[in-house]
């Protein structure tokens, strides 16, 4: 629920209603409305005491989130950063220098909870936490119920790891979770599945109830000695409020210590909606790959509008041994490449590219995915028919209905420092780096021009994550 409106004190009653009413769906009592509405007024009121007077075209806007137990409401603010904003406390003594520290105290006293969160160039959030005596989910209700009469629901859960009659179970969880929309087609075949776990490249577990319901699973895509990725993560949607998840991720990493223990582990989580990207705690998050296939279908998630999918990545590993990579990255992007891998696991030395095009020509692998229509140029090697390669095959791919396109570059070497500006010149923007399946790190640029694309549309859980997509945008509306 959101309201958008322009940062103009005139509004104030507009924001204070939106509270008051958003409260009373809720099962807000009369003192509660009020409450809520005089959060509002001081909340924007607050918020328009930072903002400048002149040339400021931002628009402010309010979100209302239903938590399980209360409301939590985010007030935008573009106005002057809260880190430089002095705001002093409130006194008697000096009432006009201290308005800003009595709206501060006031909105603490009327809230549970009251904190601002730094949102990048996207300005800051006041975020304000809500508890009401008779709250009434609304969005979440069906749900509750359900489970709640439900008499065969049970939280007594075995963990293991999966054999040949779990795997209907795990079939029967896809459908529950995702219909027909999940990307691999062995989630719907039992054969298929046991070849995969028969590989020895598929470290597959489940979740059980006592009855033998699976009700959970995971699993970890063995791609080299060096790198594994954990995915198939799902819970079914009647189980989403237990701790069958959290017990669930911890097995897994435990199996992954016992079994692989030098192994780097990254995933990936969608960003039609934050709730599986809780599951990156621990990791560091390195990369955005956007709009990389169609829309998945997730039972009981709203995701409407959403026509195509993008994904966080992190990873990490629980080798005691970490190595020391040093790479070599444009220096138009250290400093946020830097801010991304700050207290990772992995001790990187960056240094600057500040090498020429190869005199032979380029080394380039093309991997095509038609039913995703997304395609990846992997560079071995950057020669001088780099950029007439680059905007050749980039014409010709689009002509082929691969409307996202990714460019690796190996970071091991010294690349050409005109590099990025190569790749903008052709459309592709910075995306993040990852380690990849020979030890080394890859650097990522991405090409959204053959579809439309809004950055507004991604629901980003971590701030790490929320600080590269407000980066990844500024790049992107320079390529357009």
């Amino acid at each position: 629920m959101n309201l958008k409106i322009p940062y103009n004190l005139d509004f104030v009653n507009v924001v204070a209603s939106f509270l008051e009413e958003i409260g009373a769906c809720y099962g807000a009592n009369p003192a509660e409305k009020q409450r809520l509405r005089l959060i509002g007024e001081e909340a924007f009121s607050f918020i328009m005491v930072g903002i400048p007077d002149q040339d400021f075209s931002e628009m402010f806007q309010l979100g209302c989130l239903e938590m399980e137990d209360h409301l939590s409401f985010s007030f935008s603010n573009h106005g002057r950063p809260m880190n430089v904003r002095e705001v002093k406390d409130f006194s008697v003594d000096d009432m006009e220098g201290t308005t800003d520290g009595l709206s501060l105290r006031l909105l603490r006293g009327l809230c549970d909870e009251l904190s601002f969160r730094n949102m990048g160039r996207e300005g800051w959030e006041l975020v304000i936490e809500y508890h009401l005596k008779s709250f009434n989910r609304i969005l979440g209700e069906n749900e509750d119920s359900n489970e709640a009469t439900k008499p065969d629901i049970s939280y007594n859960f075995t963990i293991r790891l999966t054999t040949y009659e779990d795997i209907p179970g795990i079939i029967n969880l896809v459908y529950n979770t995702y219909r027909y929309s999940y990307g691999k087609p062995f989630a719907y075949d039992q054969a298929l599945f046991q070849e995969e776990i028969n590989s020895g490249r598929f470290l597959s577990m489940v979740v059980a109830t006592p009855d033998g319901k699976i009700i959970g699973h995971q699993a970890v895509m063995i791609k080299s000695p060096n790198l594994g990725e954990i995915g198939m993560a799902m819970i079914d949607p009647q189980y989403r409020r237990s701790r069958a998840f959290i017990l669930l991720k911890k097995a897994t990493f435990d199996e992954i210590k016992l079994k692989y223990p030098n192994l780097i582990i990254f995933v990936k989580t969608i960003t039609s909606h934050k709730a599986s990207q809780a599951f990156m705690s621990g990791f560091t998050i390195s990369m955005l790959e956007l709009s990389f296939a169609n829309y998945f279908s997730y039972v009981g998630m709203n995701t409407k509008g959403i026509t195509r999918e993008s994904s966080v990545y992190g990873f990490m590993t629980f080798a005691e041994q970490k190595f020391e990579s040093r790479i070599f990255v444009p220096a138009e992007h250290i400093e946020i490449i830097g801010s991304l891998l700050h207290d990772s696991c992995f001790p990187v030395s960056l240094e600057k590219n500040s090498g020429e095009f190869d005199a032979e020509t380029s080394d380039c692998e093309t991997i095509k995915v038609p039913e995703l229509n997304i395609a990846y140029f992997n560079f071995h090697k950057l020669g001088t028919d780099f950029a007439i390669m680059l905007r050749s095959q980039t014409k010709l791919l689009q002509q082929e209905d691969m409307v996202t396109l990714y460019v690796s570059i190996p970071t091991h070497v010294n690349q050409p420092k005109t590099l990025d500006r190569v790749l903008m010149e052709n459309g592709y923007f910075f995306s993040g780096l990852q380690p990849n399946s020979e030890g080394n790190w890859s650097l990522y640029y991405t090409n959204l021009l053959a579809q439309k694309f809004s950055f507004e549309d991604l629901q980003l859980f971590s701030p790490k994550a929320i600080e590269l997509s407000n980066y990844m945008k500024a790049l992107y509306h320079q390529t357009k």
